[in-house]
């Protein structure tokens, strides 16, 4: 059995991850401030968000926190002595980042460093995995894009990204650490709160409201169904092979906004469609070779873009996020 601090893990994927820690018999501690990037709206009412750790709540330790209060979070890491840490705490979305640069700052790479700071002085072994982003690779120049392709984020958030992983990095090679990080991509489905694309396109369809379209329906992204993200970080933090490396973990297999509109149009027929501008701060996208993550940690994608969006449907027809 071992003790696994997930920070964001009462989040849309770090509640999913919890949950596959629990059925492995691990003593599981989520530390998480609870805090909702949400879109302020007089007209809605927030969703209780602890609706995700349903059946869970009575086998996890939930320590509310801030990963910046720096020795708060030591005080809680010291006592616990974590085997392995999952660090998925920070703000979510891109263009968040842009307006709130501080916010980006802080959240993605303060935080990350003050767990680096607190790791370094562990008297015991401990896994650390870093939760970057494939918006860390800007416009991709080759589709796939491995591990090892070119790095050049054309925005706040994948630049705070990157410099999280170089800094990760850093430590690693001067401290020994036992570090892993993952690059996952447009992640999708139940308990989204975050207003990501496919959640905003179904949600939308369901309401019988116009659905906003970046661009002319071309833009392909890796839509990463919110089970196979959990499964890979899964593995990451717990498979002696991930030590030291860097994982894309996605469905890998890049598809359009039209593809993702042609299988909603056919659970939900009368559709809206409105196209606009494609953002500044949008990279080309594609593929993500996901090879290194299947041969080393045996991860396997078991969510196409049609059996995802279809389970998604039927989940929103019946809850509030």
């Amino acid at each position: 059995m071992a003790k696994v601090f997930i920070t964001g893990g009462a989040g849309f994927v770090g509640s999913r991850v919890a949950k596959l820690f629990v059925d492995r018999g691990d003593e599981v501690f989520i530390f998480d401030t609870f805090k909702q990037y949400l879109i302020p709206d007089c007209e809605v009412t927030p969703p209780n968000l602890l609706i995700r750790l349903r059946g869970i709540m009575d086998k996890i330790e939930l320590v509310q926190g801030d990963t910046l209060n720096k020795d708060h979070l030591r005080r809680v890491l010291n006592r616990i002595k974590p085997d392995i840490i999952i660090h998925m705490a920070a703000l979510p979305l891109a263009f968040m980042a842009i307006e709130h640069t501080e916010d980006a700052f802080q959240s993605i790479l303060g935080s990350t460093v003050n767990f680096l700071e607190i790791i370094r002085d562990f008297d015991h072994p401990c896994r650390f995995v870093y939760t970057s982003s494939s918006m860390t690779y800007g416009d991709f120049v080759t589709d796939p894009v491995t591990e090892d392709s070119a790095q050049s984020p054309k925005e706040i958030y994948g630049s705070f990204k990157l410099a999280g992983e170089i800094v990760c990095r850093g430590y690693m090679r001067c401290y020994k650490l036992d570090l892993a990080i993952v690059r996952p991509s447009a992640i999708y489905g139940p308990f989204d709160a975050n207003q990501r694309v496919i959640q905003k396109f179904i949600a939308r369809a369901l309401s019988g409201e116009a659905i906003k379209v970046d661009g002319d329906g071309s833009m392909r992204l890796d839509f990463t169904y919110v089970d196979d993200a959990a499964q890979a970080i899964f593995l990451v933090g717990t498979h002696p092979a991930a030590k030291g490396e860097t994982f894309n973990i996605t469905r890998g297999e890049a598809r359009s906004l039209k593809d993702v509109l042609d299988v909603i149009q056919k659970e939900i027929p009368e559709l809206n469609v409105q196209y606009g501008p494609v953002p500044s701060y949008m990279p080309k996208r594609g593929t993500l070779d996901v090879t290194k993550a299947k041969t080393l940690l045996g991860y396997k994608p078991e969510y196409d873009l049609e059996r995802g969006v279809k389970l998604y449907i039927e989940h929103l027809r019946n809850n509030p996020i």
